[in-house]
């Protein structure tokens, strides 16, 4: 089999997307196909040569999500199969063991972590494409407040009372719309509010992790 066909790079993605230079997707290498669900890779591995394949985003709710039976079905036929950012980490961290590679910070914070739960980064978003996130995934909010602790614009104690209330709701409501609305109840100027969530990319670790994957290319350095 040729290394062209080894470094082939078939990315299941969606909203973890969102205020990404289309420039990254620009490789000749690279398959950009919508969010992963059940049967996906067993569609693929039935249709190609072995070649590599990167879980970002999948479905969950109007379809059955990804099983970790068609993951290990691909692995033991050759492929390598690569887990970030969202269900793509929560899989490589279930899977790890069994030959899914991990990348990134998502997929080390759920390896770190136990006890850390999926909807972490679970988020409504369009059904179809380009899949604009509707809300925001709580663990781009606990890397907002945590940074806003750090530059000691809120305290522990705000910082832990807003991460219980957000923690405590349905995911669909964790909104950029409703985290205004709890940071206006602090002592915090509405411009400095405004501001940050206008520049809320920069919190978007889900994005910030495959940004990264798209610049290192690692699936192009792993040929045996």
């Amino acid at each position: 089999m040729s290394n062209k066909i080894h470094e082939m790079c078939t990315l299941f993605v969606g909203p973890s997307l969102q205020g990404i230079d289309s420039k990254l997707l620009a490789h000749e290498n690279l398959i950009v196909r919508p969010p992963i669900r059940r049967g996906d890779i067993e569609s693929l591995i039935e249709q190609s040569p072995p070649s590599n394949i990167a879980i970002v985003d999948g479905i969950f709710h109007a379809h059955p999500a990804v099983g970790h039976a068609e993951i290990l079905s691909a692995l033991r036929a050759g492929w390598k199969i690569w887990g970030l950012s969202s269900m793509g980490a929560i899989r490589a961290c279930e899977m790890d063991i069994l030959g899914m590679k991990g990348f990134g910070d998502v997929y080390r914070q759920f390896s770190s972590d136990p006890n850390m739960s999926d909807d972490e980064v679970t988020l409504i978003h369009q059904e179809q494409e380009p899949f604009l996130s509707i809300s925001e995934p709580m663990i781009h909010i606990r890397f907002f407040l945590r940074h806003w602790l750090n530059e000691r614009i809120i305290t522990v104690e705000q910082e832990q009372s807003l991460i219980h209330k957000i923690k405590n709701m349905w995911y669909g409501y964790r909104t950029l719309k409703f985290l205004r609305e709890a940071l206006l109840e602090l002592p915090v100027a509405a411009e400095k509010i405004d501001i940050a969530l206008k520049n809320f990319s920069t919190y978007r670790i889900k994005s910030l992790d495959l940004i990264e994957f798209l610049k290192l290319q690692p699936w192009t350095r792993t040929v045996n």
